[in-house]
């Protein structure tokens, strides 16, 4: 969450990393969020996504979100620069995060031509999650929500279990995004060199199973570990965040900062958005 300290007394988010088997061989974990707004004084939530697609479940006060009608179930893929969504008065969303390649691992679905878009479930899983959708949104309780998603994913991913499991390019991307996440890497040759392809391969796999290149992803997971410094107050010296984060320089930093953010880091620092 970008600009946290705004949403403190707004939204609620949960978060389950502990996923079963076989659920865990695509799913990373499962998340909630709840909300209620003062109906006099909108609020933009704003989030720095990691790299990669949701199963979301969603339903809303005035029956509209990302412009679709709500209740529904919901596929939103990789999301290039923020997340922003303006809250309707309350709401509440059940979602699954699919590790990186997960998605295409599991339906087959090519991610370059999700990213920035948000679409019906069905479209990618079928009629059949629009009933698990009515299910789980027709229950308060988070856990048994949690439960119904789990059993629902169990059951689709278990006759393709074994094509899962053998899909060795998941399995690399898999292994890449990791060194990525691990932010020991701030560049692409290692990374390809551990891995044990080259750059190019390695280019050509996650635009398939990702959406975005290699390269984009290390730069997401910098950018979001500079939002995390700022927010916990880290920000007085940009330019050694900058050098921490294995950026060339400060005026690097400031650019790739405020090209997604849309705010230079002095200024994000200070908990100013972006002018709408």
């Amino acid at each position: 969450m970008l600009w946290p300290a705004e949403g403190q007394d707004v939204y609620e988010v949960g978060r389950e990393e502990t996923i079963p088997e076989p659920v865990s061989q695509v799913v990373g974990h499962l998340w909630s969020v709840t909300w209620r707004r003062p109906a006099e004084r909108g609020f933009r939530s704003s989030v720095l996504t990691n790299p990669i697609p949701h199963l979301t479940f969603e339903d809303a006060e005035g029956g509209r979100l990302h412009d679709r009608p709500v209740p529904a179930a919901l596929l939103h893929g990789l999301v290039s620069q923020v997340f922003t969504v303006d809250l309707p008065v309350a709401g509440r969303v059940t979602g699954v995060a699919f590790h990186p390649g997960g998605l295409t691992a599991l339906r087959g679905t090519g991610m370059r031509g999700l990213t920035d878009r948000v679409l019906p479930a069905s479209e990618i899983f079928g009629g059949p999650v629009d009933d698990v959708a009515r299910e789980v949104l027709s229950e308060r309780d988070e856990t048994v929500r949690r439960g119904l998603v789990l059993d629902y994913l169990g059951e689709l991913l278990g006759p393709q279990l074994d094509r899962v499991a053998s899909d060795a390019a998941y399995q690399l991307v898999r292994r890449a995004e990791g060194l990525m996440r691990a932010r020991e890497l701030v560049s692409l040759t290692p990374v390809a060199e551990q891995v044990n392809v080259s750059p190019r391969t390695l280019q050509r796999m996650f635009a398939r199973y990702v959406g975005a290149s290699p390269l984009w992803v290390l730069r997401r997971y910098r950018l979001q570990d500079a939002a995390t410094a700022i927010d916990a107050g880290e920000g007085e010296d940009l330019a050694g965040l900058a050098a921490s984060l294995g950026f060339a320089d400060q005026a690097h930093f400031t650019r790739a900062f405020t090209a997604v953010i849309g705010v230079p880091p002095s200024r994000y620092r200070d908990g100013q958005r972006p002018a709408t």
